[in-house]
């Protein structure tokens, strides 16, 4: 039953999308290592809101603070496309006030960099295996 949980999700899509290229190269690689085999990666909100009006994908981790929209703005607008796409935010500036408004907007988990990657890697796989 627990390995049923635990494969479950891993052949679903993942979007990583943080403008800092070596996080977002570190999570893509993270998640690859923990068994995700569809994860791309995104620089910008406008970047991710194109590949997911183009794609299916069943899990975003988002940033925050991002050039041009920031994340509070992609997620509304992601959940636009699509309300069932779970989306966790991360940052690396905590504030409980972006963190109520993440979670009100619909955000699964607020992930606060640097990663504990035992609690990320909990994270994505309760979301994924949440997911039909």
């Amino acid at each position: 039953m627990a390995e049923e949980i635990i494969g479950k999700g891993k052949d679903k899509k993942i979007l990583v999308c943080d403008d800092d290229k070596a996080v977002s190269n570190f999570l893509g690689r993270f998640l690859k290592k923990e068994g995700y085999i569809q994860v791309d990666i995104a620089l910008s909100g406008e970047e991710a809101l194109e590949k997911i009006s183009k794609d299916r994908y069943q899990l975003v981790l988002l940033d925050i603070k991002l050039p041009g929209i920031d994340g509070i703005e992609v997620l509304r607008k992601i959940k636009e496309i699509n309300k069932d796409i779970g989306v966790i935010m991360i940052t690396g500036f905590p504030e409980e006030s972006i963190a109520q408004e993440a979670m009100k907007e619909g955000a699964y988990d607020y992930i606060i960099k640097p990663f504990d990657l035992a609690y990320l890697k909990l994270s994505v796989l309760t979301k994924m295996a949440l997911i039909v």
